[in-house]
């Protein structure tokens, strides 16, 4: 077990109200309770985790954060993704003397996270200190998952570091003609990895990253993590056992909602 104390752990749960695909996302009732406290309340249980704040450009959520007992900050419209409002929280509140060695990015609109998985990222940070940033996957379940492209597929090598992240299954099995679920043997799918929506930054890492140009590959993939592994950023992958799904649509909810039945995070009365 990695000594925590070694590192000072601030994470970040970046939260935009309004999206494209989902306006008033993240206050979605999940369960009956918002997709951002479900989030809030998984990483809270987290003791490695000194300081755990929601960055959000919207006084709703800010708002409804504080009713809950959370603590909130208000970051800029400007901000174009996940990673630039952790950044830019990592600097606020830099500039008010609290200074972290790790920044953990949270995605906002995965509910399913399991307080386990944000462990074992901060631990392997702690114990590997090679990688530039960490995030985890775990094993697909399911065939048919590998060919949705809302579940990213990550290809790891031997020494835990990613090599590609894309949306189309990854690796392609040549010979298992038509490529299809169906046609895909079981016992492959533990060459399948599916990424999780959370990321270990350390802090000069994160800097970087942050003032890197969007990649052209990253833009057709629309994966910011492309990013920082075409310019050289190393990724390591913790081995996670549970599943973590994005919400992208309304469509989505009722399958994060079944997720956290799943994971046992959440229990019918």
């Amino acid at each position: 077990m990695a000594n925590y104390k070694q590192m000072r752990t601030l994470a970040v749960i970046p939260c935009r109200l309004e999206t494209t695909r989902f306006p008033g996302k993240p206050l979605t009732l999940i369960h009956g309770t918002a997709m951002v406290e479900w989030v809030y309340r998984h990483a809270r249980q987290v003791s490695s985790i000194d300081r755990l704040v929601v960055a959000t450009d919207s006084p709703r959520i800010m708002g409804y954060v504080k009713d809950f007992g959370g603590e909130a900050l208000m970051t800029s419209a400007e901000c174009q993704s996940g990673t630039d409002r952790a950044y830019e929280t990592s600097r606020i509140l830099s500039q008010q003397g609290d200074n972290y060695d790790l920044v953990i990015n949270i995605q906002g609109d995965e509910p399913a996270m399991h307080p386990s998985v944000i462990e074992q990222v901060i631990d392997m940070a702690i114990q590997n200190k090679t990688f530039d940033i960490i995030t985890a996957a775990c094993p697909f379940e399911r065939s048919v998952d590998i060919f949705n492209h809302n579940m990213v597929k990550v290809i790891i090598d031997n020494a835990r570091r990613a090599l590609y992240f894309s949306r189309s299954p990854i690796p392609f099995i040549r010979g298992n003609q038509p490529f299809l679920p169906s046609s895909l043997n079981p016992s492959l799918l533990a060459h399948f990895h599916c990424h999780l929506g959370i990321y270990a930054y350390r802090t000069n890492a994160l800097a970087r990253f942050a003032g890197l140009p969007i990649d052209p590959i990253e833009n057709l993939e629309k994966l910011e993590q492309l990013r920082a592994l075409r310019q050289g950023m190393s990724i390591g992958v913790a081995p996670a056992r549970y599943l973590s799904l994005g919400v992208d649509t309304p469509e989505d909810v009722p399958l994060v909602e079944a997720l956290l039945t799943h994971n046992g995070l959440f229990k019918h009365s």
